[in-house]
């Protein structure tokens, strides 16, 4: 896997998260990983939590939205909080919060800012923690689900997302496909699309050649382009940039929608802890009856 603090998205953010990771990989007390019972809490806690697992470090687990106190701790701020990270090293606390940054350098110099959310600021350190670590591995699709559920993405082409996702798909955490190229879909978010219509065209994509798969698939896309929403850089992911994680029948996108069900059930607080332990033990979102 690629170092994520030595990309440049990072580049603002790397030496606050290296001085944190290295102040926690010689503290030898239990760590609070604390975030609010949401979904992007629960994304923001399931890699650091990995990490410290793969390597048997002392931790507690805690959602609520109250703000930490004692002892040594790693807080998720909410999206709204846009602080960037921060830490204090006596004990080891680190603060998390999205942060503005470059996200891309065009042809002609120009840079390009976007938002590296706590869920990519947090699988950064986990990567640096345990970079071999089986748990943080196989949560690494789940870097750039924080974009995706960012409204970057529904008001402009957001260059953080597109360059974690180019930098997964370089290294092989992930592979891009188009939506009949996906076993496994929910088409909620698609509402456009009849299911029938899609599985017709999903039944015969192998047949198609190039021309006949980019005619079918502007066929299955051509009604949002009348709808208000999706933007067209979220229509053109849903339609031609499905990411994929190794193994896996589904997409992120579709991962995600899953997810959220669970915060639809009940208790949101119930809901971030079976998210959390899903993604520990199966780097996926749990099945819903």
């Amino acid at each position: 896997m690629r170092q994520l603090l030595e990309s440049e998205p990072f580049s603002s953010v790397a030496p606050c998260l290296t001085r944190a990771v290295s102040g926690f990989q010689v503290h030898d007390g239990p760590v609070m990983l604390l975030a609010a019972p949401s979904l992007i809490g629960a994304l923001s806690i399931a890699p650091i939590e990995a990490a410290f697992l793969d390597l048997g470090l002392p931790y507690r687990r805690r959602f609520k939205l109250e703000s930490p106190s004692d002892g040594s701790w790693i807080h998720i701020l909410g999206p709204a909080q846009d602080t960037g990270p921060e830490y204090n090293s006596e004990p080891p606390r680190l603060s998390l919060g999205l942060a503005l940054v470059d996200g891309l350098v065009s042809s002609s110099g120009d840079t390009r800012r976007g938002p590296l959310t706590t869920v990519a600021q947090a699988h950064a350190i986990a990567q640096s923690l345990a970079p071999d670590g089986l748990r943080v591995r196989s949560l690494r699709p789940w870097l750039i689900s924080g974009n995706w559920l960012h409204s970057a993405l529904d008001t402009t082409y957001d260059p953080v997302f597109t360059a974690l996702r180019d930098m997964l798909v370089e290294e092989g955490s992930v592979r891009i496909a188009t939506i009949p190229e996906v076993p496994s879909i929910e088409l909620s978010n698609t509402p456009w699309i009849e299911e029938l219509a899609l599985e017709a065209v999903s039944s015969k994509w192998s047949d198609l050649d190039m021309e006949g798969k980019a005619r079918a698939l502007s066929h299955l896309m051509r009604p949002a382009i009348s709808r208000s929403t999706p933007s067209t850089a979220r229509m053109e992911e849903l339609g031609w940039h499905r990411v994929v994680g190794p193994n896996w029948d589904s997409d992120l996108a579709s991962e995600i929608l899953r997810a959220a069900r669970l915060w639809k059930q009940g208790s949101a607080n119930l809901a971030a802890h079976s998210f959390v332990d899903s993604l520990l033990s199966t780097g996926r979102s749990p099945e819903l009856e």
